[in-house]
């Protein structure tokens, strides 16, 4: 029999949360750059790296938290998350050097938004959800545009009216007080702990794929780490991912900053950016449903085209753009980059399957988190080189293009590989 309701809503519910506020957290240092820059005699690349050091630790710390999600669960490891990144915010609120911002957000908060971002949310939806496994992490994704849409400019008005420093307090404070709480009580790592089967069934699946591209039970592996790191999709996602967070974080870092260079006011640009975040919170559920139908690698195909083109849009912003082509920017940019992490985590998920699922996330999210580190600088090293970030945006086009054939190669690696299974 079909239980009333099926938990797994309520881990959706607790990962949009989380997510809410960790996208709304690094879209929000777009807005504390400028603050920042204002206040210090800092160059932009100085001034980049501290989100920089932030997604440098990011990225060491991933394998650690991907060790703790196997080792003591969502239960432990998401509110530890959400206090490290409240407190590291309310920390930042006291800083005075690159240095003190370098612990304090670039440690500190980094490693609570380990604990609460990607690795832990992907694989612990992995276990929740099997047929709709990129639907139901779209769904939870759709929280990063939420809080892009509400906590950037919001993060502007406050910033405006009662500085950058009490603007943290209140961020920081936000997230101790509710987001803590929310995880130690909520959380649940499987759906064995409230005596239910993945996706909601009434009974252990057979194993139908949720699309031409779905996971398939059957021919699960079991995977250890040693495994992983030895076959091809690892390192493959490993370089996608390296491209991915590249490209991402130097527009995240930077987008607000570019759309005050060809003229706009600060809060029009921080509208500006939180209009992607309202795109993103449709287009996300858009991308993990049609990955679960049309499959991940053509799907995520269309998706780099469109993303091609918003970011094409962008680089031929200069004084004087008509504002239909800040828009045309906004929505093709904010429709196709969507469809990164339901695509990168299902495929994850879809391949990397077992009890160690926690710790191989944990390992493939080093790239990213270089990744963004290394974009965050290099956009800013490069409008400091060159007074514009055109050629900026020029490399995040490349590392688009890197990001889709990634995913099409491990896909195509996946479906021989689960011919070879099924047929012997």
């Amino acid at each position: 029999m079909r239980p009333r309701y099926f938990y797994g809503y309520v881990i959706i519910a607790l990962c949009f949360a989380n997510m809410v506020v960790m996208r709304g957290v690094n879209g929000a240092f777009g807005v504390y750059y400028l603050a920042l820059l204002e206040e210090f005699p800092w160059s932009r690349s100085a001034g980049a790296s501290i989100a920089s050091a932030n997604f440098f630790v990011y990225a060491l710390a991933s394998p650690l938290v991907g060790l703790a999600f196997d080792r003591y669960g969502p239960r432990v490891l998401m509110p530890l998350g959400a206090f490290l990144t409240g407190l590291g915010l309310v920390l930042s609120s006291f800083a005075h050097s690159l240095g003190g911002l370098y612990f304090t957000y670039g440690v500190v908060t980094a490693l609570g938004q380990g604990a609460l971002s990607f690795v832990g949310h992907n694989a612990l939806i992995s276990f929740w959800f099997v047929r709709k496994r990129a639907t139901a992490i779209g769904i939870a994704s759709m929280g990063q545009g939420l809080g892009a849409l509400v906590m950037v400019p919001a993060t502007q008005m406050l910033v405006s009216s009662i500085g950058w420093r009490w603007t943290y307090v209140a961020t920081g404070g936000l997230l101790l007080l509710i987001l803590v709480p929310a995880n130690a009580f909520f959380q649940r790592r499987t759906p064995a702990e409230v005596g239910q089967f993945p996706d909601g069934d009434a009974a252990p699946s057979s194993g139908s794929s949720g699309g031409r591209h779905g996971s398939k039970q059957p021919s699960q592996r079991d995977w250890t780490l040693g495994q992983a790191a030895r076959s091809f999709p690892f390192w493959c996602i490993t370089i996608g991912h390296l491209a991915l967070g590249t490209a991402l974080f130097m527009i995240n870092t930077h987008a607000i900053a570019h759309f005050v260079a060809v003229g706009y006011e600060k809060l029009a640009a921080s509208f500006y950016f939180g209009f992607i975040g309202f795109i993103r919170i449709g287009a996300t559920l858009v991308w993990g449903s049609l990955s679960d139908r049309l499959g991940r690698s053509k799907t995520y195909a269309i998706a780099t085209a469109v993303t091609a083109l918003g970011v094409a849009c962008m680089i031929a912003l200069t004084f004087g753009a008509p504002l239909w082509l800040v828009y045309l920017t906004i929505a093709l940019y904010g429709i196709g980059h969507s469809a990164g992490n339901p695509t990168y985590g299902s495929v994850i998920g879809d391949i990397f399957s077992g009890h160690k699922i926690g710790l191989i996330f944990g390992f493939l999210e080093i790239s990213f988190g270089l990744g963004s580190a290394f974009g965050s600088w290099i956009g800013g090293f490069l409008f400091d080189a060159t007074g514009t970030y055109a050629w900026s945006f020029t490399v995040c086009l490349f590392c688009f293009i890197v990001s889709g054939l990634a995913i099409h190669l491990c896909v195509r690696w996946h479906e021989k590989n689960q011919w070879i299974i099924e047929n012997g």
